[in-house]
């Protein structure tokens, strides 16, 4: 971590002047938009920074006495995917997570024909279920009742709309038999994803990463 918060790593997050965030140095390169994921053009932060908060708090509690060191780098990402403040001027208010809809959407400043998409829902949750730790860890009741907030209510969604039980009484007979929705625009749902067509493709992407708070 100490790589990280100091910017030693290769590929070093920057803040962004123009669009108010966070992005990795990698893809500012000109013909790099797909660096990192696309990280540089806004793509995926919920689902990257989810590891990186969720290390965070997992360190604060085994180590209270490293929090100052890292907690600014840890709320930075924070603040940059889903920023609950209206009094902050550094970075827009929940970049990434759609209360109407109720979950988070994926794709930064790419364009899409059929609208912003979110193929990962086990890395939406881990984002949720890291803040939710960070805030416990660091005794922020107003950080972790966030995370709480937010996970309750994209689990609700996602139980709904992504991951479907035969009874689901919601989504059409032809996407229910396949289990998951694959990559859910705001247009349509593709039984796909973005880096194959397998099923363990599909169906794995929705499993990772495995914490404890998969069962839920």
């Amino acid at each position: 971590f100490d790589v990280l918060i100091t910017g030693k790593n290769a590929n070093a997050l920057r803040y962004d002047t123009t669009w108010s965030g966070l992005i990795s140095a990698a893809g500012l390169a000109p013909q790099q938009e797909l660096a990192d994921f696309g990280n540089s053009y806004y793509n995926d932060h919920h689902y990257h920074w989810g590891y990186f908060i969720q290390t965070g708090a997992l360190i604060a509690h085994l180590d209270p006495s490293y929090i100052p060191k890292m907690k600014n780098w840890v709320e930075s990402l924070i603040r940059d995917a889903n920023n609950p403040s209206t009094q902050d001027k550094s970075f827009p208010q929940f970049r990434y997570f759609d209360w109407y809809s109720g979950h988070s959407w994926s794709q930064g400043l790419f364009e899409s024909a059929d609208g912003k998409d979110q193929e990962s829902t086990s890395e939406e949750i881990n984002y949720h279920y890291g803040l939710a730790l960070w805030g416990l860890a660091t005794k922020s009741s107003t950080l972790e009742s966030l995370g709480r907030l937010m996970l309750t209510i994209a689990k609700r969604t996602i139980q709904t709309y992504f991951l479907m039980d035969s009874d689901n009484k919601i989504m059409p007979k032809e996407f229910i038999a396949n289990k998951v929705t694959g990559i859910f625009f705001e247009n349509k749902a593709d039984y796909a994803t973005w880096f194959g067509a397998n099923p363990e493709f599909i169906h794995g992407i929705q499993m990772i990463p495995s914490t404890p708070i998969t069962e839920e």
